[in-house]
């Protein structure tokens, strides 16, 4: 009959599903560095999973908070915005105030050195 050898752990699949380990040497030795149950890879599984699920909605939240992120930048820039227009009027205010103030007393003051010659 037909015998395939998988060259990567030597295990001859026979045609009626009987495995030999160590190329038909019937197996034996330790092969737990090798080798994991079923029982084993499927806790394994389960915990991979889990992980995975739990990454995915942690990051499925995050993406659901950028559009908050967004708003909450843009409404921060706005009042920046602001704060910079109520700068922007204080000053230009103050300017037409202290320059306003300068003409008077310059006026001011030629009146008073002609009223005084």
């Amino acid at each position: 009959m037909a015998e395939m050898k998988n060259k990567k752990d030597s295990i001859i699949v026979m045609p009626n599903n009987s495995n030999h380990y160590n190329n038909g040497n019937g197996g034996g030795g330790n092969m737990n560095d090798k080798y994991v149950t079923k029982e084993y890879l499927n806790a394994k599984l389960e915990t991979i999973d889990t992980k995975i699920d739990a990454l995915s909605k942690h990051i499925d939240d995050k993406f659901e908070q950028i559009p908050n992120v967004i708003e909450n930048s843009i409404l921060k820039e706005r009042e920046f915005q602001r704060e910079q227009q109520k700068e922007t009027r204080r000053f230009f205010w103050g300017t037409i105030i202290i320059g306003g103030i300068s003409a008077v007393a310059g006026v001011a003051s030629v009146i008073v050195s002609l009223i005084l010659r």
